[in-house]
């Protein structure tokens, strides 16, 4: 019996390291965050090519990149590249930003060396597996190596580098768990640490408008912001608090209706005037129509074309308790010269969506106005995020009770925007009928809507692209305003 339990531990220790790690360019996304900051990356293999001899070509989507010139690079992926060959004997090989070649091996033993990068003309760097042992991947135990590497001359020797004593661990189920941007290797340090993987499902995971506007009952969330002018018009600055009511699901359970209680505190320069509004509105979200515009669903620094344009996607987790946070610089560059650039004195609009928050930031900025907003402060069940702008509004006030002194505004998001766009309208009074009207560029009336609640989706439909303004008008007031469908 001794033996069999002796024969047993030689050979359990020989089975681990022979385990193939091969699970790099798995099925779905998977995203990493950088050490000690906020932003994440992602990988996800959006096709394959097999060359034959049992090896694969994976391909990943494209992203832009600051090319420290006036062109933007747009042919390169992401934290891994834009593809990866995987050989039929685990060799893993990555391009950076060179098309030098990067070697990790998925089926590399315990003290196995390779080539891991080149340095230059006279040295490269050197991969060891320095152990294989469990380890935790974001809490999850698993059988990880660890990969250490040393610069070395051509002939082998050993030299001194920043590189040395640096690693990538590579866990049997979930990949690479650390890493470097394989693009900017070996210029770049930086560690990235795995965050979330779907396939297996582990740490942060992909989501979409209806993860984005899942509020409960009791919900309360507050913000602050403000919109100055540089052609003359009064500045404003406000704080608003919204607290859900009552939810109720409706259609083939994609549209949602949330009953908001909200007080809303204006001050308008110059003059100080001061307005304040305390009532109650619908607010509705169909998630077929805001599913529509796909640009929520892109990928970190993924470069998606439309037409001369092409906007910037960033996702991070530094705030809100770190939830995970999508924002969108529409349309940040443009094809001038025969490249994509980031044109100087163009019109800023920043967007930023989180789990669970609906809208939490929004920016823009042109030659006339900057408009700014954002959720300073939330409270879901127990979760409490930020500091109140305020005390609870208190008493609710019905619809019918609302004052009847408002300030209209308008905000329409996205905008420009190619299909379809939401209308918020604050300022609404159910007892002064308005209307929400659109004129093409020669003043002609061309399309024509009554508002009940905010907001109101807006579909393109058979309008022409091009800049459209539009007004909002009741018995008491109107706001005008331009907007563009691309």
């Amino acid at each position: 019996m001794k033996k069999i339990v002796l024969i047993l531990l030689l050979v359990t220790p020989i089975l681990l390291n022979a385990q193939n790690y091969m699970n790099i360019c798995s099925p779905g996304s998977t995203f990493y965050k950088k050490t000690n900051q906020s932003s994440v990356k992602a990988y996800k293999v959006t096709s394959f090519a097999l060359p034959g001899n049992n090896d694969t070509i994976f391909y990943s989507f494209a992203t832009i990149h600051d090319t420290g010139t006036v062109c933007l690079d747009t042919t390169r992926g992401s934290i891994f590249g834009r593809k990866i060959y995987r050989t039929a004997d685990g060799m893993f090989y990555f391009f950076n930003k060179l098309n030098d070649t990067v070697y990790v091996n998925g089926k590399s033993n315990l003290n196995d060396s390779w080539r891991f990068c080149k340095l230059n003309s006279g040295s490269f760097l050197e991969a060891t597996v320095t152990s294989i042992a469990p380890d935790s991947v974001m809490g999850v135990l698993d059988d990880v190596k660890l990969i250490t590497l040393q610069a070395k001359r051509i002939d082998g020797t050993p030299i001194g580098n920043p590189w040395n004593g640096k690693f990538l661990k590579l866990s049997k189920h979930y990949g690479l768990s650390r890493t470097f941007d394989m693009v900017n290797l070996p210029y770049d340090t930086t560690y990235y640490t795995i965050a979330g993987k779907d396939h297996p499902v582990i740490g942060i995971q992909e989501f979409n408008w209806k993860n984005i506007y899942d509020y409960s009952i009791g919900d309360e969330f507050h913000y602050s912001g403000y919109n100055n002018s540089f052609i003359g018009q009064p500045n404003t600055s406000w704080k608003e608090i919204n607290k859900v009511l009552q939810k109720t699901v409706y259609g083939n359970n994609d549209s949602v209706m949330y009953r908001m209680e909200r007080c809303k505190s204006i001050v308008t320069t110059p003059g100080n005037t001061h307005t304040y509004t305390h009532d109650t509105v619908n607010v509705k979200y169909n998630f077929v129509t805001l599913g529509a515009d796909s640009a929520i669903m892109r990928f970190p620094d993924q470069f998606k074309r439309e037409f001369m344009y092409a906007s910037q996607y960033d996702r991070y987790m530094n705030v809100y308790n770190n939830r995970q946070t999508k924002k969108i610089g529409e349309d940040k560059y443009r094809f001038i010269n025969n490249c994509f650039e980031l044109p100087l004195g163009s019109v800023i609009t920043n967007n930023g969506y989180s789990i669970g928050l609906g809208q939490t930031e929004y920016f823009f900025n042109s030659s006339d106005n900057t408009e700014y907003h954002k959720l300073v402060y939330f409270k879901k069940g127990t979760e409490t995020y930020g500091n109140p702008v305020g005390t609870e509004c208190s008493p609710i006030l019905t619809v019918d009770e609302q004052p009847a002194s408002k300030t209209l505004q308008v905000r329409i998001v996205p905008n420009p925007f190619k299909n379809n766009a939401e209308i918020f309208v604050d300022g609404l009074n159910v007892k002064d009928p308005s209307q929400f009207i659109l004129y093409n560029i020669i003043g002609q009336e061309v399309y024509r809507q009554p508002i009940t609640s905010s907001p109101i989706s807006f579909t393109k439909g058979q309008l022409p692209s091009g800049i459209y303004l539009y007004l909002v008008k009741t018995n008491s007031s109107s706001v005008s305003g331009k907007l563009v469908i691309e």
